[in-house]
């Protein structure tokens, strides 16, 4: 994987001449955590932007990459706006070009806006409904309480009922002038064909932007101490429950414990949760663990969807279990699992072309370093049970808990 540059903006190419296709992908760092005042969801309504505005002739960013038989998609997180395809190696160029237009000289008109409104509006309301969605929300809100980290991405009905075209072509522009941004190729284009592309396609003239300081944080600054907290009210149905705490921001060398803790109590039957949460108990049939990280912060989760009756057991039992790694650290076939589990993970991920191009490009806006697999595998193949443990001392001592639907 070689890092080249443009004249400001980096761009990371593994050129890899056996695949026959090429992912590209452009990450900015501008998300639901950059929202400007009283515009919530104006981050994630450029995404819908972007992708549907006619480019050239007429036709959408997606829909000229699907009439060549690409594939293409955006993501909106909390600090992120990222925008990828996978084509065939000859139509990359071309593609790195649309993708230029795209988000740097985008044609938007009223029409084109209340249309991505409704069906943003849409989307909001299909998240709404899936409990498992809502909890997810509930629990960020409450992690990063007062925080910008703590906005739903995709803001409410309300805030997006208020968008208007001044302020998101105003919040565009403030994007491109102060966020930082990047962009990966991964397999059969050459690096210096994607580097002329990228120039081509007008990144080249983006200004400088570093990555936000953790010690200082993005907008909002670096969030407050968590408050712990637990469910008071339980619900009678069927409910989704969300228990974590704080995790490492994305440049955090201790994120890679955190990322094997997500392991160890995962939903494999290796992990000890599984053992006591479906194996003795049959407190639930779905759960998962995992770790993310932002550019100051970061948040670890365990997500699992339960009967009335199990819920309160569920949460006492994954707290012991948590518990009792914090205090005598993982038992070592279990260790070795996760660290195992971690290790395929990340080797899975870059034997994928577009997952490889999205979490190169996706790093480099939060720490300035691209992905780098290998650097990943040697650091999870560095953690200690120790550093685990520790990792669980502090998930304990700040834990809180959601659950949803909320009882009436």
């Amino acid at each position: 994987m070689t890092p080249a540059r443009s004249r400001h903006v980096p761009v990371t190419v593994h050129h890899d001449p056996r695949i026959r296709t090429t992912s590209l992908c452009v990450a900015l760092g501008f998300g639901a955590r950059h929202d400007p005042p009283g515009s919530a969801g104006a981050a994630h309504m450029l995404e819908h932007l972007v992708m549907s505005a006619p480019i050239g002739d007429g036709l959408s960013l997606c829909e000229r990459i699907e009439r060549r038989g690409g594939y293409c998609n955006a993501t909106t997180g909390p600090e992120s706006l990222v925008i990828h395809a996978q084509v065939l190696t000859e139509d990359a160029p071309e593609v790195a070009a649309w993708l230029g237009r795209a988000l740097l000289t985008p044609r938007w008109d009223r029409k084109l806006l209340d249309a991505e409104r409704r069906v943003v509006l849409q989307e909001l309301a299909a998240a709404d409904s899936d409990d498992a969605d809502a909890v997810q929300d509930a629990f960020l809100a409450r992690l990063f309480a007062g925080h910008p980290l703590g906005s739903p991405v995709g803001g409410r009905p309300e805030s997006v009922d208020a968008l208007r075209l001044d302020s998101l072509r105003e919040a565009h522009a403030h994007a491109l002038r102060t966020a930082p941004l990047a962009v990966s190729g991964v397999g059969g284009l050459p690096e210096d064909a994607l580097r002329e592309a990228v120039l081509n396609a007008g990144f080249d003239r983006l200004p400088p932007v570093p990555v936000p300081d953790p010690l200082l944080g993005s907008t909002g600054g670096v969030p407050e101490a968590v408050v712990p907290g637990l469910v008071d009210r339980w619900p009678d149905e069927f409910c989704w429950l969300l228990a974590g705490g704080r995790a490492p921001h994305a440049g955090d060398p201790r994120r890679h414990a955190y990322a094997v803790l997500a392991y160890l109590l995962g939903e494999s039957p290796a992990s000890p949760l599984y053992a006591r949460l479906r194996n003795q108990e049959a407190l639930a049939y779905t759960f998962r663990s995992w770790t993310r990280g932002y550019s100051d912060s970061g948040a670890w989760r365990m997500l699992a969807g339960c009967e009335p009756g199990n819920a309160p057991r569920l949460l006492d039992a994954f707290r012991e279990v948590l518990g009792a790694v914090a205090e005598d650290g993982p038992r070592e076939p279990e260790f070795a699992a996760a660290v195992r589990r971690a290790t395929v993970e990340t080797v899975r991920e870059a034997e994928v072309p577009l997952d490889r191009a999205i979490a190169i490009a996706s790093q480099r806006i939060l720490t300035e370093q691209a992905w780098d697999p290998d650097s990943e595998i040697a650091a999870i193949g560095s953690v200690t049970p120790e550093q685990v443990a520790e990792a669980a001392r502090e998930l304990s001592r700040s834990l809180i808990a959601v659950v949803r639907p909320e009882r009436a």
